[in-house]
């Protein structure tokens, strides 16, 4: 510790030691400053006395000399002022000597000096100087204005034009406000010849790129509204490889436009161009595939005319033409927006998806469009327009077309939208979300429940009208006779063979497109006490019974009303199903129905009861041959019978014999009236 000690007093010795020197040497300084310090005051006391006595001088001068040197100042402006007045005087002289020799630059220069007093007294004194100057400047104007506009002039005399009317305080660009100027009428590249003037335009005028630009816009909205009348034309259609040609073109000119015209906007204004073209294509293309579709939907020449060798066209041929304008246009049109997709990639970047979206949007609204055509046909077939309206459709809405459009909405279920939404998928893939709701462009399974419901509706719909068709025949054979003065049968009416015709042409349509079906024949199982084949045979077996039997008869009618609350009924409406025997079964199970409640309507006597029982023994058969269940005509014609039997006075019905004499004696008068037929018309 002692040791520490001593070393640190030995460095505070040297410490002290060794800025000694350095505190002596401060002190020397600031002894010294402060003795020079004393001295600087004592002179600047003298200076201060000194520059007092010049300040005493100079205003003695000044004072004396105030009263010249302002005489002095007000002489220099009169004679500057008189130099001007001598100037203005001489300036239409000058003036003249300048344009007579050419010297613009001089001319101009003499007027803009000479501009203020001409300004201040040009409507006193200088007034007439100013008239003379001011017409000799017009002239100069003109001689200007000409120069600018004169093509075979260079261009910097006629740029140093445009400066020299700024100079005057005149709108040089006045010589050139229109579009018309930046071209030619050569119209063979009217683009190059459009970036040539305005080149030129700007050496002339190179403060006028707002002007240019202004008049500049003018010539875009016209070359625009061309590109849009050429890429979207009213009448007739462009494929997609002359649009490709045409946006190829439409992108270089925009291109040599852009690079001198920044500030217009001008790829902006092709992108839209392109965008708006491409979407009124994609919607006419699928307008044009719906209106050919519509086309195709029209039946003519079923029946053969007389004078023509050619054989008529049949259901499954004009079905077989509906379904391949479906599937070959919707191909064409996918391959010639495929096209346009692939050959012009580039101006799809920005709107790629749209572009997807507007491709499965057309699908979606022409599988919509189709439904809703469907409806209205399908509702055109249900109300009979006047002949003179001219509607949506001016076709007929046959019963046939009800049955076409019902196997083409199963068609385009079943086939052509699943073939359709594998080429969209894998050609047009992606796509964002149209709507507030996110809902996808093309929804296949919606359309197809959509053609589905479609489809059953218009089946049901042929059997309806059809079924109509039918019962428009028995209402009238019904309705006609008065049944209580009616004789005893001989024949059988016309009306059978009608009914039975009506119901050969359903079968020679449901031919042509539907197949046949499962046949259950005697599905319906008569249960104790129904009105069967049996009870029926037995009432009819009673036929040569007299008169005196109408208890017994009374005593079945009493067993057969207490026994129908336990029968089987019979099923008219049923789930609908794409077969032969269906639509049959159910249109002559629908038409005896109305058979059956038409004659409830009725009152007869003995030979309009016995008329109804031949009746529907002749049309027992025939029919029972057509539906996919005999059991059930058998039903209901024996409902007929016995409806009849109800409403009959005198109910003796005939015997079995007597119905299968008159009805084999009809049929052998139909043969030979089909035999003589032919005869006749080969003769």
């Amino acid at each position: 510790m002692a040791a520490e000690i001593k070393t640190l007093d030995s460095d505070i010795q040297f410490l002290v030691y060794e800025n000694y020197n350095k505190f002596i040497s401060a002190t020397d300084t600031i002894r010294r400053m402060k003795e020079n310090v004393s001295g600087m005051e004592l002179e600047m006391d003298q200076l201060l006395k000194m520059v007092t006595i010049v300040r005493g001088e100079s205003d003695g001068v000044n004072a004396s000399l105030c009263k010249r040197r302002e005489r002095i100042e007000e002489l220099n402006r009169t004679r500057s002022l008189l130099r001007q007045i001598q100037f203005a005087f001489s300036l239409p002289h000058r003036l003249r000597k300048c344009i007579n020799t050419e010297n613009y630059v001089g001319a101009a220069k003499y007027y803009y000096g000479s501009l203020p007093i001409l300004k201040a007294y040009g409507q006193s004194s200088f007034r007439k100087c100013k008239e003379e100057s001011d017409a000799i400047i017009s002239t100069l104007i003109k001689r200007l204005q000409a120069k600018i506009k004169d093509r075979s002039v260079l261009l910097p005399a006629r740029a140093q034009a445009v400066s020299l009317l700024q100079q005057l305080k005149h709108p040089a660009l006045e010589t050139s406000t229109s579009r018309k100027e930046l071209h030619t009428e050569d119209e063979k590249d009217f683009i190059q010849e459009f970036l040539d003037e305005s080149v030129k335009f700007r050496e002339i005028f190179p403060n006028g790129e707002d002007h240019l630009l202004h008049i500049s816009t003018e010539f875009f909205d016209d070359y625009f509204k061309t590109v849009n009348l050429s890429l979207q034309p009213d009448s007739g259609e462009m494929l997609a490889a002359e649009l490709n040609i045409s946006f190829r073109q439409l992108l270089l000119d925009v291109s040599r436009m852009n690079e001198l015209f920044p500030r217009a906007n001008l790829l902006d204004r092709a992108s839209e161009a392109v965008e708006n073209a491409v979407r009124k294509h994609v919607t006419k293309q699928f307008n044009c595939l719906n209106i050919r579709i519509k086309a195709s939907l029209r039946i003519t020449d079923l029946s053969r005319k007389p004078d023509s060798q050619q054989p008529p066209k049949t259901l499954k041929a004009f079905l077989e033409i509906a379904q391949k304008t479906i599937i070959d246009g919707s191909l064409e049109v996918l391959q010639d927006l495929k096209e346009l997709l692939v050959k012009s990639k580039s101006y799809f970047a920005r709107w790629a998806d749209e572009y997807t979206d507007l491709v499965q949007g057309g699908f979606q609204e022409l599988f919509t469009n189709l439904i809703d055509h469907f409806g209205f046909l399908c509702a055109q077939s249900v109300e009979t327009p006047p002949q003179s309206d001219e509607s949506q459709s001016a076709q007929t809405v046959t019963p046939s077309l009800i049955l076409l459009l019902s196997l083409l909405s199963i068609y385009l279920y079943q086939t052509a939208v699943p073939q359709i939404t594998e080429l969209v998928g894998t050609w047009f893939p992606g796509g964002g979300a149209m709507g507030s709701e996110g809902r996808p462009a093309f929804v296949p399974s919606e359309i197809c429940r959509f053609l589905n419901t479609t489809g059953e509706k218009l089946l049901q719909q042929y059997v309806d009208v059809q079924a109509r068709n039918c019962s428009v025949v028995v209402r009238k054979a019904v309705n006609t006779p008065n049944w209580l003065e009616y004789k005893e049968p001989s024949n059988i009416r016309s009306f059978s063979d009608l009914l039975l015709q009506e119901v050969g042409r359903i079968q020679a349509d449901v031919q042509q497109l539907l197949p046949l079906g499962p046949t259950r024949a005697y599905r319906h199982k008569i249960t104790f006490g129904s009105v069967g084949p049996s009870q029926s045979a037995s009432v009819r077996q009673d036929g040569h019974r007299s008169a005196s039997n109408l208890p017994k008869v009374r005593s079945q009618l009493l067993e057969r009303d207490v026994a129908r609350p336990l029968t089987e009924k019979v099923e008219i409406f049923t789930k609908v199903e794409y077969n032969q025997l269906w639509v049959i079964s159910t249109v002559v199970k629908m038409t005896l129905k109305t058979f059956e409640e038409c004659v409830r309507l009725q009152t007869f006597n003995r030979g309009g009861y016995q008329q109804i029982q031949l009746e529907c023994h002749y049309l027992r058969e025939p029919l029972q041959n057509l539906v996919d269940d005999a059991t059930v005509v058998e039903v209901m014609l024996d409902e007929v019978c016995s409806a009849a039997l109800e409403r009959c006075r005198d109910p003796v019905p005939l015997d079995t014999v007597a119905l299968d004499r008159l009805v084999q004696a009809k049929k052998a008068k139909t043969e030979s009236a089909e035999e003589e037929a032919p005869a006749q018309i080969g003769a």
